[in-house]
């Protein structure tokens, strides 16, 4: 199943354009593989990560303050909210959520603000609606809107979880995205917050012989945007995430933790080819300071969380 059917299940949606995927379960027993077999590349043990809330979409659904107790309870102190925002809740309930289970959210997320009415919408209205608010004609608003809520959380960071496919077909299209990205990194700038992108594979398809992120990073000042280094997308769109962080040190302040397995579909942290101890240790030489475990649409959601959380704890790099 591909990432978009996934979206178009989902009630609420859905509507996760930009946080849901599908992949196969694992057995219970399968070994860490690769690289991370042991996590002993090293000394130094990573002790600053969280968790990237998409990967528990369905739990936060079905019960948003019980899962965000569940994480906590695993062991996690730092989370991060997908590009469905709160699942209605107020921005100030959410800020006693976490404070209640000593969790804290530094990296802030760009979401859709939607219409009064939409909770009445049937779920094939959720979806339009969503995605077309979370289009580039609405991109700027939704970054004023998210400052807001960074404003609240004391977040310092506010990235973009995509730009859509369609939004990187022609050079044409590619200068437009990017004319608009830093667009929301002035208007970022202006309120003392750091913009960011999330990449995913697309980003480096070449368009004319040009890769879109590349000249993202190229001509896009450092201080209007940084970048959220998910490492999955990376090595499925066909590059080494250690090259670009030992080209760009600073320019990644986050990234997703996220493994493949063989067949190029997601796994869960610890569990595939990534070498994780690798790339901790190359991002922190990096600057890196966030760093997120995420699986886009896991069939066992909280066992992924605990399984990732057991392996990094154990990890040295």
């Amino acid at each position: 199943m591909k990432r978009r059917d996934v979206l178009s299940a989902l009630p609420l949606g859905a509507l996760a354009a930009w946080t849901a995927g599908c992949a196969p379960a694992q057995d219970e027993g399968a070994e860490m593989s690769g690289a991370a077999a042991d996590g002993t590349a090293g000394r130094r043990k990573l002790t600053d990560f969280g968790l990237q809330l998409s990967t528990i979409t369905p739990l936060l659904m079905a019960d948003f303050e019980g899962a965000l107790a569940q994480v906590a309870a695993i062991g996690y102190r730092q989370v991060e909210f997908s590009a469905l925002g709160f699942l209605g809740r107020p921005v100030s309930l959410v800020a006693e959520l976490l404070e209640t289970n000593g969790l804290q959210a530094p990296v802030g997320r760009v979401s859709p603000k939607l219409p009064d009415g939409f909770a009445a919408m049937t779920g094939g209205e959720q979806r339009a609606t969503f995605l077309t608010h979370a289009g580039p004609d609405y991109l700027l608003d939704n970054v004023r809107w998210g400052l807001e809520v960074t404003e609240v959380l004391g977040q310092k960071h506010l990235v973009l979880p995509a730009l859509m496919p369609e939004n990187f077909t022609t050079l044409d299209q590619v200068e437009q995205s990017i004319d608009l990205l830093r667009r929301a990194g002035e208007i970022c700038a202006g309120a003392g917050v750091q913009f960011g992108y999330h990449n995913h594979d697309w980003e480096f398809k070449a368009v004319d012989g040009v890769v879109p992120y590349d000249l993202m990073l190229e001509t896009i000042e450092p201080e209007l945007m940084a970048y959220q280094l998910d490492v999955y997308w990376v090595v499925k769109g066909g590059r080494d995430p250690l090259e670009y962080l030992s080209a760009h040190p600073g320019r990644f302040p986050s990234c997703h933790l996220k493994d493949i397995d063989d067949d190029k579909d997601f796994a869960d942290v610890g569990y595939g080819n990534i070498d994780f101890p690798a790339f901790v240790s190359a991002a922190k030489e990096a600057g890196t300071e966030y760093y997120f475990v995420e699986r886009d649409g896991p069939p066992e959601p909280m066992r992924t969380a605990r399984r990732a959380f057991a392996y990094l704890e154990q990890m040295t790099y």
